[in-house]
């Protein structure tokens, strides 16, 4: 039986609540600097578990391993996020759990790209991928509680909050409170589809 990791990573389309074309597509070398600009900012760092010290070559081995690294391994997809110029806007992780039918979601704005409804966007496409063509049954979304930020987008793109889980993150050597809240295939619109341009 075929699978959808026999083949490329797809490349997606989205179009934003306000119009804007974005893309989903594989990470490349020319993103470089935007994710090390990207995974710097302090907002960033605030609330994501990357660490101090985040340097150009992690970027680089993001490009070259981490992001390829999960379509490979039949586990996910991790997509840079690209605007209509097809420059680096952020990028979104669909990273598959123990349980085949779960995956959680992970994503990062960059400084520039904040405000635009390019995030919602991509993740309202990214978790209707994995539900319709990658046979998940539940999208989850976690945050630091706090993140009022991520909240907003995951609400926006349809997820259900659930709640908090207690001391279930970590952050700095510290156990740190996470919200929680998902996406099924129950909670897509009628007639979902996801445009796949390659």
């Amino acid at each position: 039986m075929s699978s959808p990791y026999d083949q490329p990573q797809p490349v997606l389309g989205a179009i934003t609540d306000r119009g804007e074309k974005i893309m989903l597509r594989a990470a490349e070398m020319r993103d470089v600097d935007a994710i090390l600009t990207a995974c710097t900012d302090p907002e960033s760092q605030r609330w994501t578990t990357l660490t101090p010290g985040y340097d150009r070559d992690r970027a680089i081995g993001f490009v070259t391993g981490y992001a390829p690294g999960w379509w490979a391994g039949a586990k996910g997809a991790a997509w840079v996020i690209a605007d209509a110029d097809g420059a680096y806007a952020g990028q979104i992780d669909l990273r598959v759990l123990a349980d085949p039918q779960i995956a959680d979601v992970g994503f990062l704005t960059g400084p520039a790209a904040r405000g635009k409804g390019y995030m919602t966007a991509a993740l309202r496409t990214a978790a209707a991928y994995g539900l319709l063509h990658l046979g998940l049954e539940r999208v989850e979304w976690k945050a630091h509680v706090g993140n009022v930020a991520s909240r907003r987008v995951a609400e926006k793109a349809g997820f259900t909050f659930e709640g908090t889980l207690r001391a279930y993150g970590s952050k700095d050597g510290r156990r740190v409170d996470e919200w929680i809240a998902s996406l099924l295939p129950a909670d897509l619109a009628d007639g979902t589809t996801v445009e796949v341009l390659a």
